[in-house]
């Protein structure tokens, strides 16, 4: 039995805008897998190349194009379809998506009836084979579950027909039948909500080779990914049994909130989710352990995750979204704050405290539907780039006032800075402190907001 997809029938109106009178138009699909069932929730066109050399890294630009540029621009023939620039926008694209959905594969809007020519077949083979590459090289906490069975949609432009199959790029690569099912009626998500606070420190021993700040913090990512993917789930205050199903617990929680005359349409889709991980220390050791470092390394702030799951989602299908959601939005600022470093910045004696400041996130409400999309904006940037970034990477034209700007709130560096006296004072009065520095790094936040701080101290052991 083949796969059957759910798509909401606006999705077909937005097809039919892409037709070209001679050309072709690609891009991806987007939304969440349960078993053979697929839930679609947005097609993003693929932003065509400014040129045929183009490098990947300027898939978003830092500047407005003219109208020259991304007038008429679109694809000649199916053979002409740049992979490296699909697999790129499939990337970028992945890091805006909420946990538990991703990139399920591509649609294709041409005059004719694609997948009948073995050479078009070949060359979307080799598109979805392409994307399959960058995710799974790329971060794995960002990326993560990138599943092989992968779609395509075939739109006839002039026909206004279309065909969807299914692929397991790394078995046999043959295509499948998939149901693709256009509905008036919208599919509704479960809403999950959740804060997640970080206070740890990460100490690095004085006797290991030195590492850049973009391998430390690579570091800390697998280590906060190991202990998310241990915690515990409580959905609205209670441990659910995975087999469960959210829509049991979501009419429950309705049938409850009538009788409130206070609450609102959106706290009754929504599902407040709490995180317990799991303690590091063991408490029946006693013993005191002494380690001489070099630095440390302190995790503290407050994430705000959003994720969404389909209706008949069950508690497991949910956990993991959620762990999902949280891993992937850390490794998003992280991996594009070490990637804005133009150097490493080591310190010196007299300048003791450096401060980092990731992008912090932001969230856009599909137009129709409820499911939100993520973007990350670093320190002086405002909301129009984000309006930007949507209408790049997923063909998306919203106002200004779409765009929920204070769900993480950008910190104030002086209260940090405040917060960081240390003593400088070294430990052993007899050592010889010249060349060696003790530097902490803080990854922190004000209420809702995530910034990494840098600090450099002039002594020469750190005990614990």
């Amino acid at each position: 039995m083949g796969r059957t997809v759910y798509v909401e029938e606006h999705l077909r109106t937005y097809l039919t805008s892409l037709a070209k009178p001679d050309g072709y138009v690609i891009g991806l699909i987007l939304g969440q897998s349960a078993g053979q069932k697929d839930y679609i929730v947005h097609l993003a066109k693929t932003p065509p190349p400014l040129t045929k050399n183009v490098v990947e890294e300027t898939l978003i630009s830092s500047t407005v194009s003219t109208e020259q540029d991304v007038a008429n621009v679109y694809i000649k023939s199916v053979k002409d379809i740049p992979m490296s620039w699909v697999a790129d926008h499939a990337k970028h694209v992945t890091r805006m998506l909420p946990g538990g959905m991703w990139v399920l594969g591509v649609f294709i809007v041409g005059p004719e009836d694609t997948l009948d020519n073995t050479s078009n077949v070949q060359k979307l083979k080799s598109v979805l084979g392409a994307i399959h590459k960058t995710l799974s090289w790329n971060n794995k906490y960002l990326c993560g579950n990138n599943q092989d069975e992968k779609l395509i949609l075939s739109f006839n432009s002039i026909a206004q027909k279309y065909i969807c199959k299914s692929i397991d790029i790394a078995k046999d690569s043959m295509l499948k039948p998939a149901d693709w099912k256009f509905q008036e009626k919208a599919t509704k998500w479960h809403q999950l909500e959740t804060l997640v606070d970080f206070d740890r420190l990460y100490l690095i021993a004085v006797d290991k080779d030195p590492e850049t700040l973009k391998k430390q913090l690579q570091n800390i990512l697998t280590n906060i990914a190991d202990l998310i993917e241990s915690s515990l789930i409580v959905i609205e205050g209670e441990v659910r049994s995975p087999d469960d199903t959210l829509e049991t617990l979501g009419k429950r929680k309705k049938s409850s909130n009538k009788e409130c005359k206070n609450k609102t349409d959106d706290s009754n889709n929504s599902l407040q989710v709490s995180l317990y991980i799991p303690c590091s220390q063991d408490n029946s050791n006693m013993n005191v352990r002494t380690t001489s470092c070099s630095a440390s390394i302190r995790l503290i702030g407050q994430l705000v995750s959003r994720t969404f799951v389909h209706q008949r989602a069950s508690i497991a299908e949910a956990n993991t979204a959620v762990k999902e959601d949280i891993v992937r939005s850390l490794a998003s600022r992280l991996e594009m704050h070490w990637d804005s470093l133009i150097e490493e910045e080591n310190g010196s004696p007299e300048e003791n405290i450096t401060l980092h400041e990731p992008p912090r996130r932001v969230l856009i409400a599909l137009p129709d539907n409820k499911v939100t999309l993520s973007d990350y904006l670093f320190p002086g940037e405002g909301p129009q780039e984000a309006l930007l970034s949507l209408q790049e990477l997923l063909d998306l034209n919203v106002q200004e006032s779409q765009v929920q700007k204070e769900v993480e709130l950008q910190a104030d560096p002086i209260e940090f800075y405040c917060q960081s006296n240390v003593n400088t004072k070294p430990l052993d009065n007899n050592a010889d402190t010249i060349g060696n520095y003790q530097m902490t790094t803080y990854l922190t936040g004000l209420s809702v907001a995530f910034v990494i701080l840098l600090v450099a101290v002039l002594v020469h052991q750190f005990m614990i």
